[in-house]
């Protein structure tokens, strides 16, 4: 059974390098990458085989600088994983098309496992409002919706994807989630940045831990 969530957050740095969700600042043929760590395995992320320091070691919670791929150079892949400790390359092929803005969320759907899945940032908030979705990683809470004081935002969401992205109001209000039994997690008071994209990423409980694990991210 799960109790409500302590909060484990991790705030994601964002450096010179972040971006808005806006195609103005995409160089003509590429695509921007962030990379999310929603598992216990330590990740890194390289272009073209090019590794920043920044992103040599990614812990759960936490995200790579904003990767500008650039697509017209098809000799090498565009984008390689690696587990941090092992060095054990982590099989990851999207396809990426000019001037997308994706998030990639590593899970686990099993103990140990890393899983990598693809998400599109591009969403328009209502004027004065936020972005807001939700990634479902807590294989053990099966499908799950997100609510707000209350209100019900989404619909439930299977493991390992993310719901819609909704407008929500810029001042604070109390974010759940629930499957179809109970709430499995109450994250408290939550306020998102106005006309921003956020993503509100739910993982599994720590080692010998009962609480879901959650972090916010946003798209470069």
């Amino acid at each position: 059974m799960f109790r409500p969530s302590q909060v484990v957050a991790a705030l994601l740095a964002l450096t010179a390098a972040a971006c808005s969700d806006t195609t103005s600042n995409f160089v003509f043929n590429s695509a921007a990458v962030r990379l999310v760590n929603d598992t216990d395995v330590p990740l890194s992320i390289s272009v073209r085989g090019r590794l920043d320091t920044l992103n040599r070691r990614l812990v759960f919670g936490q995200s790579s600088t904003c990767l500008f791929v650039d697509l017209s150079n098809t000799t090498t892949p565009p984008v390689s994983l690696m587990n941090a400790v092992t060095g054990a390359s982590i099989t990851f092929t999207p396809t990426l098309s000019p001037g997308d803005n994706v998030m990639v969320v590593a899970f686990g759907p099993t103990k140990g496992a890393v899983q990598l899945v693809a998400i599109n940032n591009r969403f328009v908030p209502t004027l004065n409002d936020a972005g807001l979705r939700f990634f479902n990683g807590v294989p053990e809470a099966g499908s799950l919706l997100m609510a707000r004081d209350s209100v019900v935002l989404t619909p439930f969401i299977g493991v390992g994807s993310a719901s819609p992205f909704v407008s929500v109001p810029i001042d604070s209000g109390r974010i759940t989630f629930a499957n179809a039994a109970m709430v499995v997690l109450d994250a408290g008071l939550m306020a998102f940045p106005q006309g921003q994209n956020s993503t509100v990423v739910l993982g599994p409980p720590a080692r010998d831990t009962t609480p879901v694990r959650f972090f916010t991210a946003q798209g470069c």
